[in-house]
């Protein structure tokens, strides 16, 4: 007797699910898939966006941008928190590339003394300037922003799933009622008997 012809043995074809919630699972369940990779191929896509204009913005900075040292004007008697000194607004004094003597305001730390050397910034003007971003920059933004995206993709195509799986779960449940009312006269003898 061949394999194929001894009864119980699998020939190794596939066939496909008998009910129509079964073939709707399968469909929907590649359908997830090609979503999840869709969303690994978008999050990529933008990190890699957000990346380039981190790195630009950085390289800007660093090009119109210059590290310049100040004097402060006064006291800064602000107390440090949590442990730590923290930054404050205090008034300084600097001299531009052109000789300029400017006067503002800009960020120092905190309990600061008057006559005391600080590191500003400034821009091609001369004026005072929020510092640049740091190196760690485009990683911190790349990193937000693939995980964002990363996160919005899971809630949605998690609420699909919950949606599909409800939806699935009421077919079945018409369809195991249908076929329930298709045999269940044979199982209990019913049949034929003119008993509904």
């Amino acid at each position: 007797m061949r394999a194929d012809e001894q009864p119980g043995r699998r020939t190794g074809r596939r066939h496909p699910p008998r009910r129509r919630s079964d073939r709707i699972e399968v469909l929907t369940t590649w359908m997830f898939c090609g979503l999840a990779a869709a969303v690994l191929v978008v999050a990529a896509a933008v990190g890699t966006w957000v990346h380039g204009g981190a790195s630009d913005t950085v390289r800007q900075g660093a090009a119109h941008l210059t590290q310049t040292s100040a004097t402060t004007l006064s006291d800064v008697s602000a107390a440090p928190r949590d442990g730590a000194l923290a930054h404050v607004y205090g008034g300084v004094r600097w001299t531009d590339s052109r000789g300029a003597v400017h006067t503002g305001y800009t960020q120092v730390p905190a309990l600061t003394k008057e006559g005391r050397t600080v590191t500003i910034w400034t821009d091609r003007d001369g004026d005072v300037v929020a510092s640049p971003p740091g190196p760690a920059f485009p990683a911190i933004m790349t990193a937000v922003s693939v995980l964002g995206m990363l996160g919005a993709g899971a809630a949605v195509l998690a609420l699909v799933v919950w949606a599909e799986r409800r939806w699935l779960d009421r077919l079945r449940a018409a369809e195991w009622a249908a076929e329930w009312r298709r045999v269940e006269p044979g199982w209990t003898g019913r049949e034929g008997s003119g008993r509904r």
